[in-house]
């Protein structure tokens, strides 16, 4: 069974997490647009809280009944980083069921630098027990500088949940998340869609958001978050919110 975390009213959002993530990242959001959409936020089969196959065609089938089953109606799937290949592949599956795509921080495939950086981190990863001690190691890569400064209890809090899970859990979404490649599903895109990231992103940086936006056929329009690195929805919550709204409201 999928964990699922629902609150709001309105256009239906269904939230994909990234690695290391869950529903958990989007409880403020659900709270900041319970009047205009009403968000759906998961952790993946085989993550979290939810049972189930951990795996990129095992997520798209159960997020598919999940769509079909519960929500009942077309929705917008936001999907954040490895979300985002979640989100493609999902489109290809089910189009009929969505009615627009917001992208957060994701590429359709990991980019060199940053293929470089995770493979070492599972390699580092070999034969540990748990994660302990790897939370301060990841933050710096996943928020901005500003963020850092200015908000070390939320840093604090994703360093605790993010050693928290387990690592056979996380070591296989990296491997999840390297194999993956949905370049080619971009051009299959014709409803609207949003792209999304942070100043400060170093997954995915705006110049290759605008580069994967312009491989998209629907308009896809390119939103830059100032003071915001890889997670915008923690980082700068009314921001990200405010463009989630209005992109809903198109929908």
């Amino acid at each position: 069974m999928i964990h699922v975390e629902a609150a709001g009213e309105g256009v239906p959002v269904l939230a994909i997490h990234g690695l290391g993530g869950g529903a958990h990242f989007f409880g403020g959001l659900a709270k900041r647009l319970r009047n205009e959409c009403r968000v759906v936020a998961v952790d993946l089969p085989g993550t979290g809280r939810s049972a189930g196959t951990c795996g990129m065609e095992a997520w798209v089938r159960d997020l598919g009944a999940l769509v079909s089953t519960e929500i009942r109606e077309p929705v917008v799937v936001l999907g954040h980083s490895l979300g985002t290949v979640v989100a493609l592949h999902a489109w290809r599956a089910w189009p009929d069921l969505i009615r627009g795509l917001i992208f957060v921080g994701g590429l359709p495939q990991v980019r060199p630098l940053i293929r470089t950086r995770l493979t070492e981190r599972l390699e580092a990863l070999d034969g540990a027990a748990d994660l302990t001690g790897w939370g301060p190691k990841v933050s710096p890569g996943n928020f901005s500088p500003v963020t850092l400064q200015q908000q070390p209890e939320v840093v604090a809090l994703f360093e605790r949940l993010f050693e928290a899970q387990p690592i056979e859990q996380y070591t296989h979404c990296l491997r999840i998340l390297l194999d993956a490649d949905a370049t080619e599903l971009a051009s299959t895109v014709f409803i609207p869609a949003l792209a999304i990231t942070g100043r400060d992103d170093q997954y995915a940086p705006a110049d290759a958001v605008r580069e994967f936006a312009a491989s998209i056929p629907s308009p896809c329009e390119v939103k830059v978050v100032d003071d915001a690195g890889h997670l915008p929805f923690l980082e700068q919550p009314d921001a990200f919110a405010a463009l989630v709204k209005s992109f809903a409201r198109t929908c």
